[in-house]
């Protein structure tokens, strides 16, 4: 085996993703949505238009936003392989935790798994769009 082979055998190559990790995501992601709707309001459909916007504005492929209104429904769930996939298709960010994220940041679940995908894709701090319009401050949830 020449020199260059055996660097590139002992090169760290990302872990490929799971089921586990897969749960994890659309257990924050789905708490975090519904969290956010309740928070200000929101019926399901007002939430999801107004993710939605923020998608689009952050940039999100047109053929990803069904799966993600049914991922955020409970209507579709994700295998490794799509999450895998999106992950290298989105490669700095991850466009739904950031639109979340933006709206809101006070969801324990929402933050852990933004910090997990933030570390997972070598980014720092959690991101907060100036892209997209603050929500009414009307709460039923505490602050």
């Amino acid at each position: 085996m020449s020199q260059q082979q055996k660097k590139k055998s002992f090169e760290k190559k990302p872990a490929l993703l799971n089921e586990k990790d897969c749960a994890f995501f659309v257990q924050g992601s789905t708490t975090g949505f519904k969290y956010i709707a309740k928070k200000y309001d929101l019926s399901p459909v007002q939430m999801w238009r107004t993710v939605e916007a923020g998608l689009k504005k952050v940039g999100m492929h047109h053929d990803d936003l069904e799966d993600v209104q049914l991922l955020v429904f409970g209507w579709k769930t994700l295998t490794a392989e799509m999450l895998e996939r999106y992950r290298w298709r989105y490669p700095d960010r991850c466009p739904l935790l950031d639109v979340l994220c933006t709206l809101d940041d006070t969801c324990p679940e929402l933050i852990e798994v933004q910090d997990w995908m933030l570390r997972l894709k070598g980014a720092k701090n959690r991101r907060r769009l100036d892209l997209l319009p603050a929500l009414a401050t009307t709460s039923s949830v505490n602050n």
